[in-house]
């Protein structure tokens, strides 16, 4: 058998030592609510589920490919947005148990992108599914 050292060493790792791989579970964002289609001025509310109580980003990433920050939510629900900001005129966030949420208070099309929350745990950043918000 022809065998790399590196793929032995993941075999190995992964064989002997659960924890390393698999630390995230399950991480998942939606709507908050049912939405068919977004209108301009319309508030837009996302969660974002997790098994993990550690703190979450709320990142969206717009048309050209560039990513944005919107906002931390730690454990303890104390929000910080872009500038070291508590409060946004654009954004309101929060956790609840599990789920942290992020609504834009007034869509427009600055606003349109992807949306992904993401944790770091241990030094390893961990993102959600991606969940389009896009005008018609």
């Amino acid at each position: 058998m022809d065998g790399s050292p590196a793929l032995l060493l993941l075999l190995a790792l992964g064989l002997c030592c659960p924890g390393i791989r698999g630390q995230m579970s399950e991480m998942k964002v939606r709507f908050r609510d049912s939405i068919t289609q977004l209108r301009v001025g319309q508030r837009l509310e996302l969660e974002c589920q997790t098994d993990r109580d550690n703190g979450a980003f709320w990142v969206r990433l717009d048309k050209s490919g560039t990513l944005h920050f919107i906002v931390f939510i730690s454990l303890l629900s104390r929000v910080t947005f872009e500038g070291n900001q508590r409060t946004s005129r654009r954004f309101e966030a929060g956790r609840d148990k599990r789920f942290y949420w992020l609504a834009v208070k007034s869509f427009t099309q600055q606003d349109e992108g992807i949306y992904f929350c993401l944790m770091n745990i241990n030094q390893i950043l961990y993102f959600s599914n991606g969940q389009p918000a896009f005008l018609p």
